[in-house]
């Protein structure tokens, strides 16, 4: 019987060592249970598990239960970064503005490919400087006879006339002046400017001889008091002619849709102020009597009013090409003083000096071409062509067949100059 109950209990033992060994294989992470203490020990610190696992058995691992995962995301593809340069004003005609050296295109934030993106260029420029040296000729534009020589003395009832005067015979030559203009943009799309330009001033003369050694030949003139009373001048009749230009303009500029570094078309409108003098003055000389005249017109135009234009701007790299015309109704404000003197006290002879002065509308027409080359971000070199045509003014030779303020002149040349940007 006590072997029967020997055998149950090994049974018993050997079937408990295999369940824990079980359990030890199927979850490693629960450490084994540690030794009971002896009955009858004294109590000893706590039990502290053995820094190293016993030979055989596996590295105790802390427990772990995965929780729920997030689905795997997809990566989306590079954004493509395209470079748009900020929209540019052309009130001054600043191209646009380039990439800044060392400037880095990072990628816009949003996924997709093809994304676009902005990055800015350099600051835009609001202010614009022009300096240009001016080239004008002036062309009287009214001829006017002012007299004429006859030989064998056959005097002015005659008339056969060996040569002639004409007050265009020596047209007005180029003169150099200056311009400056200065513009401020008070938008992407408009501009404010004041510009001048002038400082010309022409002077020309003639001279018709006579033959004082023989008086076969003598000058006549049909506005000098002296020619038909001694019979003709029988040393010279000549004449001298001067003037002076000068201009300024107030005018807002107005491009007419979005601005294209290739094309743009825009408008201005504006005050214009124009002046234009003349001083023109007719003699003749005699050395058989000593008797000389001197007959003298001064004017001055005051033309002041408003003024359209249009403007077209065709561009390339470097390379921009302006096409632009003004056209202006002024009113003028004019006057006139002539004199007559004489030398010698020639008998009969009445002296001169009038001053006249009154207001009238004249008309101005400018048409100019102007190439500019880039020669950096803020730096233009400028050559252009330009003309004008203004109607109404009173000019000095045509006062001598009285006063006159129906006289008009041209004016055209070249320009070569600079222009700034800040």
């Amino acid at each position: 019987m006590k072997r029967h109950t020997l055998l149950l209990a090994l049974v018993v033992l050997l079937l408990d060592a295999v369940v824990a060994s079980a359990q030890m294989a199927t979850n490693p992470q629960v450490p084994p249970p540690p030794p009971a203490p002896d009955a009858g020990a004294s109590p000893g610190p706590a039990f502290a598990p053995p820094t190293t696992p016993p030979a055989g058995q596996p590295v105790p691992q802390p427990a772990f239960q995965p929780g729920p995962q997030s689905p795997p995301q997809p990566v989306p593809p590079p954004a493509v970064p395209y470079y748009a340069p900020p929209p540019q004003p052309l009130w001054p005609y600043s191209p646009y503005a380039p990439v800044p050296p060392g400037a880095v295109i990072v990628p816009a934030p949003q996924p997709g490919p093809g994304t676009f993106i902005t990055i800015p260029g350099l600051e835009t420029p609001h202010w614009d400087l022009t300096v240009d040296a001016l080239w004008l000729e002036r062309t009287v534009g009214n001829s006017v006879g002012l007299g004429f020589t006859a030989a064998n003395g056959n005097g002015p009832s005659n008339r056969y006339a060996n040569d002639a005067l004409y007050s265009d015979d020596v047209l007005l030559p180029l003169e150099t002046g200056v311009r400056f203009q200065i513009s401020r943009r008070i938008s992407d799309q408009a501009a404010i400017e004041a510009s001048y330009w002038g400082m010309q001033q022409w002077s020309v003369g003639e001279t018709l001889l006579a033959d004082p050694a023989g008086d076969t030949v003598l000058a006549y003139s049909p506005w000098l008091q002296l020619s038909p009373a001694i019979g003709g001048f029988n040393n010279d009749l000549s004449y001298s002619y001067s003037s002076q230009v000068h201009n300024a303009e107030i005018n807002e500029r107005i491009l007419f849709s979005a601005y294209s570094p290739y094309w743009a078309f825009g408008w201005l409108w504006g005050v214009r102020y124009f002046h234009l003098s003349d001083n023109f003055t007719l003699s003749g000389s005699d050395l058989d009597t000593g008797y000389s005249e001197s007959l003298n017109y001064r004017t001055t135009n005051n033309l002041i009013g408003p003024q359209l234009g249009l403007q077209c701007v065709r561009g390339w790299d470097r390379f921009q090409l302006i096409t632009e015309g003004k056209v202006g109704v002024l009113a003028n404000f004019y006057t006139q003083q002539g004199t007559d003197v004489a030398g010698g006290n020639p008998s009969g002879f009445t002296p001169m000096d009038l001053s006249r002065s009154g207001t009238d509308v004249s008309a101005l027409f400018e048409v100019s071409i102007t190439a500019r080359f880039k020669v950096s971000q803020y730096l233009w070199l400028r050559a252009g062509y330009q003309f004008y045509a203004v109607t109404g003014l009173a000019l000095g030779p045509r006062q001598l067949g009285g006063a006159d303020h129906n006289g008009s002149v041209g004016l055209d040349g070249l320009s070569l100059g600079l222009e700034t940007a800040w």
